[in-house]
């Protein structure tokens, strides 16, 4: 079926512990988001085949809406195109799930053609293996067996401007047909070659008769224009070529899906791509994804999409990784009670050893939210260089802010899942916070590129859930001084008059949708977007409206009053208000979780 007709589509997410299905489909002349499900992912062992999980979570699904969605055909897997009520017209698959692939790199410089190169591959699930310029000192014969040593899944050429010297890439791309001659076992890489296109016809000659090779535009054209985005679309291509000759099944999926698999976070890429050119203020969306494995970081900075991946940040499978990154002592700042540091990493490598698990206790949850945190921390440390906006520890002025990853969306409250994004972030000024429970931008970021209308109109509708937006001076404050005079008028014209003072987070308890009215007049020395006073009309989301007097940068309260600073928080953004002068009366940990075991049985996984 052509595109251009599909009316319904359903799209499969597969992550390293879940695997998520959304349905799109025509609703009054509109797509709209009509189902969600999941269920536990297939790819490892006993089962090793993803497509039992994408056919339970369908099974759920069609449970769930009374809709025939698989094929009792041996070779069909769905019931395609749509037809009586029952099926689907289209399918698409993006995936997260396995072992990323193992790219060396190949370019003239490495300040130029490996930079763009890196950068090129910042799209996919990979972990850069080596790189081999003309910079490189080893011998011939070293090069070589670094090539074979390596084992690489996929060796990227770079280098040289159009039209520009050739002769020193071409002795590069003999010595990579060298080592491929002498490969003896193992899988074969592919190559993929972005570099002088008048070279294009050589390289093929040279490499084809040996391996498969993949073209792409010269990722450096000139010296002043780097162009990335095509060899991101061939890398798709080599992507799933990968991924379907992966242990896990994911042949079959690949064969079902109108793209193939595509990986998950170039699914969020276009979707970035698109909210960016919207109509909006501050400068353009920031999109969070923490995942069991892989982690991402994902901005609109002059309507293009800037992005920093780490497949060794994870909630899950990469936890020890993880905390090799982000440092136990980091990670001890957010926990309001006493734990050792070899405690912390019993519990990485217990969770990496069983990633499915979820937190069987409130400090175990606290635990992992604090991983969360550190982990969004380092994520914008790396990505601000590539940013290039002003500089400092604040966070630019990025509108909105969704988050993705179970940690973060499945969190036991809607205010906590605020403050994760609060304390990580530190944003400045009026941020609108968001969560993305179902997996809708990835899908709808592939979804773009056959037909941009069904991303359009479904992201028009609620799919994306607000949580709020949130106030938060530029400028330091003291503990318990006043910071914010607030007036805000509810829906109901009921007039709630509250003064937030420093260290404090106060959330206006609006109802999801409402509009409410605030009037906000700040301290001498703070500002919310260069202003001391203002009005402005907004709309609450499932934590309300949120006014942050914490200032900026956050200071952390001393090690002797954190345990009491942080209940505190997190009864605020839970709605509720502590004794402020009787520590002891503060609530336990577990009044703050009361199902925190249940609650938390998707919080820390996708």
């Amino acid at each position: 079926m052509a595109f251009e007709h599909v009316n319904s589509l359903l799209i499969a997410d597969i992550g390293n512990v879940h695997t998520r299905l959304v349905l799109l489909d025509l609703v009054e002349g509109q797509y709209r988001l009509i189902a969600t499900s999941r269920a536990r992912t297939t790819a490892a062992p006993p089962l090793s085949n993803v497509s039992l999980g994408v056919e339970h979570a369908a099974d759920a699904m069609a449970h769930q809406i009374g809709r025939g969605l698989l094929s009792l055909e041996a070779d069909q897997m769905f019931i395609m195109p749509e037809a009586g009520g029952h099926g689907v017209d289209e399918f698409l698959a993006t995936s997260s799930a396995g072992r990323p692939m193992k790219v060396f790199l190949v370019g003239l410089t490495p300040e130029i053609s490996i930079a763009s190169g890196r950068r090129a591959l910042a799209g996919t699930y990979v972990t850069v293996t080596d790189t081999l310029s003309t910079d490189d000192l080893r011998s011939e014969e070293q090069k070589i067996n670094a090539i074979l040593r390596d084992e690489p899944d996929l060796i990227l050429i770079v280098g040289g401007t159009d039209e520009g010297a050739d002769d020193i890439l071409i002795d590069l791309v003999k010595t990579i047909q060298q080592a491929l001659l002498l490969l003896t076992r193992g899988k074969m890489p592919v190559v993929l070659f972005a570099g002088n296109r008048a070279l294009k016809r050589e390289v093929d000659e040279l490499l084809s008769p040996v391996t498969e090779v993949y073209m792409a535009r010269n990722v450096r054209p000139t010296l002043a224009d780097e162009q990335v985005f095509p060899a991101q679309i061939e890398l798709s291509l080599v992507y799933d070529d990968y991924r379907t000759k992966s242990p896990g099944g994911f042949v079959e999926i690949g064969r079902h899906s109108q793209v193939g698999v595509v990986p998950t976070v170039q699914g969020l890429i276009s979707a970035v791509r698109y909210l960016s050119h919207l109509p909006q203020k501050g400068i353009g969306p920031l999109v969070a994804d923490i995942g069991s494995a892989n982690s991402a970081l994902v901005a609109g900075v002059d309507r293009e999409p800037r992005f920093t991946i780490r497949t060794d940040l994870g909630m899950g499978h990469s936890m020890v990784s993880a905390q090799e990154a982000i440092t136990p002592q980091n990670v001890l700042r957010w926990v309001p009670f006493d734990v050792e540091i070899d405690d912390l990493w019993d519990y990485a490598h217990n969770k990496q050893l069983r990633p499915s698990t979820v937190p069987g206790t409130a400090e175990e949850l606290m635990l992992e939210q604090a991983f969360a945190r550190e982990i969004l921390r380092l994520l914008v440390a790396e990505a601000r260089a590539d940013w290039g906006l002003g500089h400092g520890d604040l966070l630019p002025a990025f509108r909105p802010i969704i988050a993705a990853g179970s940690i973060l969306t499945q969190a036991q409250h809607p205010g906590i899942a605020a403050l994760l994004l609060l304390d990580a972030l530190q944003p400045v000024g009026i941020t609108e916070l968001q969560i993305d429970p179902y997996n809708l931008l990835s899908s709808l970021g592939v979804v773009a590129y056959l037909k941009p209308l069904i991303t359009v109109q479904a992201l028009e509708a609620p799919g994306l859930v607000s949580l709020g937006t949130a106030f938060s001076p530029q400028g330091r404050v003291r503990y318990g001084q006043d910071v914010m005079y607030v007036q805000a008028r509810l829906a109901d014209g009921q007039v709630l008059n509250h003064t937030v003072r420093g260290g404090e987070i106060w959330m206006v308890p609006a109802l999801p949708g409402d509009p409410v009215e605030v009037a906000v007049r700040l301290r001498g020395g703070l500002t919310i977007s260069g202003r001391r006073r203002f009005k402005l009309r907004v709309t609450a989301g499932a934590a309300g409206v949120i006014f942050d007097g914490r200032g900026r940068p956050l200071v952390m309260p001393r090690p002797r009053d954190r345990a009491a600073r942080f209940m505190q928080w997190q009864l605020a953004m839970m709605g509720q208000r502590a004794q402020p002068d009787a520590d002891a009366l503060l609530p336990s940990i577990e009044d703050l979780y009361p199902t925190a075991p249940e609650e938390a049985a998707d919080g820390n996984l996708s």
